[in-house]
């Protein structure tokens, strides 16, 4: 019975029908107030029984509920180490095919060690070659300083003759070319020298004693009237009469020489009398000298 009690099966009246009962088979009478007082302990004793059954029955609960987590995390933990060893087998396969692949990239890595060798080559002969053309570069603008300030001392020493209006200096693909026009030296038709043309060409044979060093061409232009044999003959024959007036007065023969284009090289269309005069000129072509000229191409 008082496991029963204990357990919480058994009610008050029914616990108190049987004290009841046992008092009146073997006991004698009880009073009033010990019958209260009992009856006030059995109540304490089981209002205690109700409490301690109500925090067994949380702790219960509590526990299931703990139980239900850890079954949880249990179940995640069997997920992440499936997950794990999955990982585990696919870095595997992926170490062994590394192992596999290795000779094959170590060659691979030879190969590209022996390219790379070969372009710093490459790269140090290329360095070297623009350096070398770097210096060549210097050198030539040098040489071709040279020559400007060789063309720069021709033309300041003609500036007189130029600013009196007997000749002109101009640069033609190149070349210092000093133009007078023809009928200042010759009559139309003629190569024997006007007397007028003489002492314009003993200002210039001055100024080209002074460039003994350097090399004349003098060259004979005409329009095209008339055919262009005789005109072509008429151009070389002005050329010839004007280097001799010019060695006569004093120009070394071995810096000039003579030439003629007739009307092939215009410098203006033979459309007007004004375009026809200026094509009729002769010119003295400042020749580069040849050692230069093969210095340059160096």
């Amino acid at each position: 019975m008082k496991r029963l009690f204990n357990q919480g099966f058994i009610s008050v009246p029914l616990l108190l029908c049987t004290t009841l009962s046992v008092w009146t088979m073997g006991c004698t009478a009880v009073s009033r107030e010990a019958y209260d007082r009992d009856l006030a302990a059995m109540k304490t004793q089981q209002d205690l029984l109700e409490s301690q059954k109500k925090a067994t029955s949380e702790q219960l609960t509590d526990r299931e509920a703990k139980l239900k987590q850890c079954l949880d995390v249990g179940q995640g933990c069997q997920r992440e180490k499936q997950a794990l060893q999955e990982e585990l087998t696919s870095t595997k396969k992926a170490l062994d095919a590394c192992t596999t692949n290795r000779g094959q990239g170590a060659k691979e890595l030879a190969s590209c060690q022996i390219e790379r060798d070969k372009l710093q080559t490459d790269s140090r002969g290329k360095d070297a070659a623009l350096r070398q053309a770097q210096e060549n570069y210097k050198v030539l603008q040098d040489k071709l300083a040279k020559v400007e300030a060789s063309i720069g001392q021709v033309r300041q020493r003609l500036q007189k003759l130029v600013d009196s209006g007997k000749l002109r200096v101009v640069l033609k693909n190149g070349f210092l070319v000093i133009e007078m026009q023809s009928d200042i030296l010759f009559d139309t038709g003629k190569a024997d020298l006007k007397a007028a043309a003489k002492p314009v060409l003993q200002e210039l044979a001055a100024v080209l004693q002074t460039m003994a060093d350097r090399r004349f061409q003098v060259a004979g232009h005409t329009d095209n009237t008339g055919t262009a044999q005789l005109n072509w003959r008429l151009s070389v024959q002005r050329a010839l009469a004007v280097v001799e007036e010019l060695v006569a007065d004093g120009v070394q023969p071995a810096s000039l020489s003579a030439g003629g284009y007739g009307p092939y090289v215009p410098v203006a269309a033979n459309d007007s009398d004004d375009n026809k005069q200026r094509n009729r000129r002769v010119e003295f072509l400042l020749l580069p000298d040849l050692s230069d000229l093969l210095n340059l191409s160096k």
